[in-house]
């Protein structure tokens, strides 16, 4: 499974991060924040889809479809996928 760290407690155009263990390819993800939350989430083709989670300051956040390109042990988001 793959394991993604991002930088921010929440995802956007422009969000980066590290690959934490895996190797991208299609199948789960889960997606940890920099405040600690952890979403799970299913990446297909240059798709992350992220299941609702709730930040640690307790905001909620929908689940959403995102576009991202990976660089190495590098990852950055870089669209809003509307699929």
């Amino acid at each position: 499974m793959l394991e993604l760290e991002a930088t921010n407690t929440h995802l956007y155009p422009g969000a980066r991060g590290t690959v934490l263990s895996g190797a991208p390819g299609d199948g789960p993800v889960t997606l940890r924040f920099a405040d600690g939350a952890a979403a799970p989430g299913m990446l297909l083709a240059e798709t992350l889809k992220v299941e609702p989670y709730t930040t640690a300051a307790g905001t909620r956040i929908a689940a959403k479809a995102w576009r991202i390109a990976f660089d190495g042990a590098q990852f950055r988001i870089t669209a809003r996928d509307n699929a």
